[in-house]
C-alpha cells in the first residue's frame, strides 16, 4: 500500500520516529537554562567560549554541552534565555525531516524560509535559512566529519558584539 504523497507504507514508520526523535531532543530558543536541562538531562561540558578570542567572557559566550538521541547540542543564552544552538551529529548527516523539524521548533511563532544553498567549494553541503520576523537564522554545513546545524539569535549576535567592544 502507498500513501497518496508516494511513500511505502514500511517507510512512515522511519519517517515518523525521526520527527518524533528530533521534536523531543530539540531545545528551543528562548527557554530557561532550567528548561534546557530538564530537556537533556545534566550538563556534559560547560566551557567559555575561545571562539573569537576577543570577546569578553560574559554568558553569552558560555557554551553548555548535552546529549540526546545521537546529538551534541551545545547552547548559550542571553538574558537567561537559550539564545544560541548548535546540534552536531558525529556519524550521520541531519537529514532534511530532522532539520525542518528543529528549525520549527525554533520560530518562536514565525517563519523559516526553505533555505538557500550557498556555493561552497568545501563543504559538501551548506545551506542558510533565515527567519521571517528576522530575530534569528541559522546554517546547516557538512564539511568533513563536521555536521551541524548553528541557530543564532539577534539577541546573542547583539550581546557578543557588545562583548567585543564593537
Amino acid at each position: 500500500m502507498k500513501l497518496a504523497e508516494g511513500l511505502p507504507m514500511k517507510m512512515i514508520l522511519p519517517v515518523l520516529l525521526l520527527s518524533i526523535a528530533a521534536h523531543d531532543m530539540c531545545a528551543n530558543l528562548g527557554e530557561t537554562f532550567d528548561q534546557t536541562v530538564a530537556r537533556y538531562g545534566p550538563v556534559l561540558k560547560k566551557e567559555q567560549s575561545a571562539n573569537p578570542q576577543y570577546l569578553t567572557p560574559s554568558e553569552a559566550t558560555v557554551q553548555y554541552e548535552f546529549e540526546k538521541n545521537g546529538f551534541r547540542i551545545r547552547v548559550s543564552f542571553v538574558n537567561g534565555k537559550c539564545a544560541w544552538i548548535l546540534y552536531t551529529k558525529p556519524n550521520e548527516p541531519i537529514y532534511e525531516t530532522e532539520l525542518r523539524t528543529l528549525l520549527d521548533n525554533n520560530a518562536e511563532g514565525a517563519q523559516w524560509n526553505e533555505g538557500t544553498n550557498v556555493p561552497d567549494r568545501f563543504a559538501k553541503k551548506h545551506i542558510r535559512y533565515s527567519r521571517g520576523d528576522g530575530l534569528a537564522n541559522a546554517e546547516y554545513q557538512e564539511l568533513g566529519d563536521y555536521r551541524g546545524l548553528g541557530i543564532i539569535t539577534k539577541a546573542w549576535r547583539d550581546a557578543t558584539s557588545a562583548a567585543s567592544g564593537l
